[in-house]
């Protein structure tokens, strides 16, 4: 099986991608994501009521697959 490099990643995702937390902001959170996690599933969990909108506030995460990759970190408004 081949391996993606982050690289190529960033080049498939269109963005830069957060392996690592960044300063803390006012009213939101930061999710790691972990295995088994999808945007629906971390929407519950904070309360969020759209899934879409962890997108949008995540410009990393490509529209076309809402790919999440495991040990990237995402910001969430806290509700």
């Amino acid at each position: 099986m081949d391996e993606l490099n982050l690289n190529e990643l960033e080049e498939v995702t269109g963005g830069k991608r957060h392996f690592s937390p960044e300063p803390p902001k006012a009213g939101w959170l930061q999710h790691k994501v972990g295995p088994g996690d999808t945007l629906i599933r971390i929407a519950n969990r904070y309360k969020v009521p759209d899934w879409k909108l962890i997108r949008e506030w995540n410009p990393h995460i490509d529209h076309s697959t809402n790919m999440i990759i495991d040990g990237e970190y995402l910001w969430i408004k806290k509700y």
